[in-house]
């Protein structure tokens, strides 16, 4: 089929599908984002992406194609960060949920402290078993 003469859109122009996110929209975008954070109720991105009618996998694209994208996402990081945090000591959420954001998205864990040598963890017991066996052969 050949593409009727003088229109652009039609096949064979060589310039592809026009661009949906030009950096223009992404920094728009990312200003809206921003807002949206700040709202009392906004922690979870996914529903921002949704409400705005693409997939959250985006965030990652944008913040690629635009500095503006990139500097927003890692404040959003924070303050969705700084709000579990709070909301989580004044039991304004789940604390199972807000555990399990913060230890999959920022990082957060629980640790047991075990003293004792790294490279050899059996090492502090093995030393308390030989000062007490001392005290066998010594009487």
């Amino acid at each position: 089929m050949v593409a009727p003469k003088k229109n652009k859109y039609a096949l064979g122009h060589g310039k592809g599908a026009p661009e949906k996110y030009t950096k223009a929209w992404i920094e728009k975008e990312a200003k809206a984002f921003l807002e949206w954070m700040k709202l009392p109720d906004s922690i979870f991105f996914k529903s921002f992406a949704i409400e705005r009618g693409y997939s959250p996998q985006r965030f990652a694209e944008f913040a690629e194609k635009s500095q503006v994208f990139s500097e927003v996402l890692k404040m959003a990081r924070e303050w969705q960060e700084t709000k579990l945090i709070n909301y989580g000591l004044f039991n304004k959420t789940n604390s199972g949920m807000t555990k399990f954001v913060l230890a999959n998205h920022h990082g957060y864990a629980e640790k047991n402290h075990i003293a004792g040598d790294q490279g050899n963890p059996l090492a502090i017991i093995l030393e308390k078993i030989n000062d007490s066996s001392k005290d066998l052969v010594d009487e």
